[in-house]
């Protein structure tokens, strides 16, 4: 009788140690992670309407798996964007597990952005740079991102090689460059980021207007346990609401350029 009650308190204890353990923030979705090299949509005096892209991409399913991974050799917009390799890459590792986790990169090489673009500059270039590339993951605790820029320079100023999350640069009043963009989405069951090396948005009246993207990740994990699962009525839900991504704090790069 005495075994047979040994046995019986140690299940229950057992199950009440199993009941109070934290649940694992199992990642069971990793669909929609991916990256591109360039996505180009803007309206140039003299060149009409001008559109390339995304391209290469690549985009991973919901299962994971990977590396999926694409390039191409250069992209030639005369007057616009010209560039050199582009490399880009996705993946997803352990999906099903507390440790499912979603990672992208994208990069691009000898990248300028014409005068076209920017006529009052003189004849100089909007932009240039060696290497512009942005990487990032998502797993169960969230997402994170970066952004490299190896010898960026804007308008002829350079630029920091590693500029913090969202800095912007404006040029002549009209053109926000908006370097290492990150757009997070972070939510019980969900996390994920996108993150733009180089987002260039024009605004000049009569002369060039529309977006610019140059190396683009995105990363999401998902699952029932992601992040904490469903928070409890009353709970944090985070700077923008269960599902919505916290605003973005730009930071100004100094100098300011102002043409």
């Amino acid at each position: 009788m005495k075994g047979r009650l040994a046995v019986v308190l140690l299940a229950v204890l057992c199950a009440g140690i199993a009941l109070a353990a934290p649940a694992s923030a199992d990642v069971t979705d990793v669909g929609g992670s991916g990256a591109f090299g360039e996505s180009v949509d803007v309206s140039v005096l003299g060149a009409g309407s001008v559109t390339s892209g995304p391209m290469p991409s690549v985009t991973l399913p919901s299962g994971g798996g990977g590396p999926v991974t694409d390039s191409l050799a250069n992209v030639n917009l005369p007057g616009v964007l010209t560039t050199g390799l582009l490399n880009v890459s996705t993946a997803g590792t352990n999906v099903g597990s507390h440790v499912g986790t979603a990672t992208s990169s994208a990069q691009v090489a000898g990248a300028t952005l014409h005068e076209a673009l920017a006529p009052s500059l003189g004849g100089n270039p909007l932009l240039t740079a060696d290497v512009i590339s942005s990487q990032c993951t998502s797993n169960g605790d969230g997402s994170s991102g970066s952004s490299n820029l190896v010898a960026l320079e804007i308008a002829g100023s350079p630029v920091a090689v590693s500029p913090p999350p969202n800095t912007t640069i404006d040029v002549l009043g009209a053109i926000t460059v908006t370097l290492n963009e990150q757009i997070v989405s972070d939510s019980p069951g969900e996390a994920s980021i996108t993150v733009n090396a180089v987002h260039v948005r024009l605004n000049l009246d009569g002369i060039a207007s529309g977006d610019v993207i140059i190396s683009q990740s995105r990363c999401r994990a998902a699952g029932p346990d992601v992040l904490g699962g469903p928070s409890s009525a009353g709970g944090p839900e985070g700077a923008g609401g269960p599902g919505e991504a916290s605003p973005a704090t730009p930071v100004t790069a100094t100098p300011n350029l102002t043409g």
